[in-house]
Order: C-alpha cells, then structure tokens, then sequence
C-alpha cells in the first residue's frame, strides 16, 4: 500500500516517529510489529490516501457478505470455535436477527489465557460475555466514515432495512484501497 501511494520508507518513518530500516524490515516480514506501531502506520498511510482520493468508494463495495455470526444463546465455547476454525477476530451476536453485541478477539483471549475461566465457562452463553454491537451503517456510507469508524472498532456493520448485510473490517478497506490505486 505504501508503495502504491506512492511514498518512500524514510517518510512513511518520519511520519510514524519509526527508522527506516523499522520498516523495511516490517515489509520483509522479519519482524512481528505492536498494535500501536500497526494503528500509527495505518493512520499515517489513511492520511495520504484521503488526501489523494475521491470517495467514491462505499460499504457496499468493500464488505464481506455472508457474515458469520452467533446467537446470544449460543455458548461461548461454540463461539470461540467459529472463531478459530474461521481465522476471524470477531462476531456479531445475533437475537433472531436483531443484533445485540459482539464478541472479539480480545475477549477470548482473556478467556482462553484464564485457566479458572476457562473450565467454568464450558456452557455458559455468549450472551454473559458480549460486548456492545459494532457500529451499524448503511451499503451507501463513504469510504472516509468508514475509515473515521474504524479508527475506533473492529468492525462495522452494513445493514439494509434492518438485515445484516454485511461486515467491514480494517483488512477489507486496506484491501478495497489497494486496489483503487
């Protein structure tokens, strides 16, 4: 992405406050890098991009359909499952098909790292760990809110009429921006 913007190494670590090499090594796959140095790096390369591009792109362009979900009265450990088997970082949770929360990545992890917890929450329900729903907007919202929320969650949420349409993830907008350049 970098490359495709069109900026160098050194400015793209100038501007993160990183070395070059930082990042040249971060490129190569030689190094595993911190959430904070990706969130920075992210910001930095967003910049540019709302700075050189119309937004002309929308959510329904560059969500993932068919979105996987679990019920509130699921248990937990179903969710944790669909989670891990799916290479996913996060769940909407559903009541029928209304949506009432979200489970993440975080979440489980705090679980799975507590031994206590977890062989007490075999057949406890989603809903005693949800966190709060995702924020909802609709297949015609912009590329710069999409990026402006996503500054703040793990996921957006694209609905129509009140159906689950879709979900948007840092992953698809880098992945739709790419493409765009």
């Amino acid at each position: 992405l970098r490359v495709k913007i069109g900026i160098t190494q050194k400015q793209l670590a100038d501007h993160v406050g990183l070395s070059q090499s930082y990042i040249a090594r971060l490129e190569k796959g030689d190094l595993n890098p911190t959430y904070e140095n990706v969130r920075k790096i992210y910001s930095v390369l967003e910049n540019y991009l709302d700075k050189n591009m119309n937004n002309d792109i929308l959510a329904k362009d560059i969500m993932t359909k068919n979105v996987l979900t679990v019920n509130s009265t699921d248990t937990i450990e179903k969710g944790i499952n669909l989670m891990l088997e799916n290479g996913i970082s996060q769940l909407p949770v559903l009541e029928g098909n209304i949506i009432v929360g979200s489970i993440t990545e975080e979440l489980i992890n705090k679980i799975l790292n507590n031994e206590k917890i977890k062989n007490i929450i075999k057949n406890k329900k989603v809903k005693d760990f949800m966190e709060e729903s995702f924020p909802q907007i609709s297949e015609n919202t912009s590329v710069k809110i999409i990026s402006y929320l996503l500054n703040q969650y793990q996921a957006i949420l694209v609905v129509s009429k009140g159906k689950l349409e879709g979900i948007i993830t840092k992953t698809d907008l880098i992945k739709a921006l790419s493409q765009k350049l």
